[in-house]
């Protein structure tokens, strides 16, 4: 396996690594992006919903005898088109009132550890805020459950596109690397040509043509092979019984 080869191996497992880590990154920084998006839109609604129900708690009223709760409810669920039910249960997890697909397979109610949270479900995501009176007890629980079929499928298509644009980054790079592995290979061939040479000028034998000092160097590097050439004349003169140990004559 010749060193060009090798070289251009190593050019290419770089940056397919780099542009899987790229697309990698891309992909986690665009989930986390629309995640933030789409709790933020949750937490909004949430609290003015949360906001009004409080209204009525601070005036000594209990959830049950608020008025118009579920117009209101409805109202809110109109935010978005995502919103499948918004729910307002009390302390014990019973179901006060609620608007829209109340009662779903998703209505299963674990008291929550703090006062406002949000579980981010396959098919759903739930949010939710305790609702406390004026002496600050739990008067009950509003939840919202929204769909996030659309969520998922977006990301699906920026994981698909992600990985596209990377494919097509590595094929346009093709070219270029096959660029750089044939100049790698034809500058390799001219020192392997210097080297063979010079053993045959150590040998005390003639040269084995001209060597390719126009091709692919730079002026620096045709300084140095015409410095060679002038060694090699010598290293000739010096040594013509071919042995490596003739003395000047």
């Amino acid at each position: 396996m010749s060193l060009s080869f090798k070289i251009g191996m190593s050019l290419s497992l770089v940056l397919a690594a780099a542009l899987a880590l790229t697309t990698v990154l891309n992909f986690l920084r665009f989930d986390e992006t629309l995640h933030d998006f789409l709790s933020q839109r949750m937490t909004v609604i949430l609290s003015e919903a949360r906001r009004e129900m409080l209204t009525g708690l601070d005036l000594g009223l209990r959830l049950e005898n608020l008025e118009n709760l579920s117009d209101g409810l409805e109202r809110h669920m109109r935010a978005a088109d995502d919103i499948r039910a918004i729910e307002v249960l009390g302390c014990d997890g019973s179901l006060i009132t609620g608007a829209g697909d109340v009662g779903g397979s998703y209505a299963g109610f674990v008291t929550p550890t703090t006062d406002q949270w949000e579980i981010l479900g396959e098919a759903d995501v739930i949010s939710g805020a305790i609702l406390r009176d004026s002496v600050g007890q739990c008067a009950g629980y509003v939840r919202i459950i929204a769909n996030i079929a659309d969520y998922r499928a977006t990301l699906d298509r920026a994981f698909v596109n992600l990985w596209q644009a990377a494919a097509l980054g590595m094929m346009t790079i093709v070219p270029v690397l096959l660029v750089l592995v044939i100049l790698m290979r034809r500058r390799h061939r001219i020192f392997v040509e210097l080297q063979t040479d010079l053993d045959r000028a150590i040998a005390g034998e003639q040269s084995g043509g001209p060597t390719h000092d126009g091709d692919a160097l730079t002026a620096g590097e045709r300084q140095m092979i015409g410095l060679y050439r002038e060694v090699r004349d010598k290293l000739t003169t010096d040594h013509p019984s071919g042995n490596g140990r003739g003395t000047k004559p």
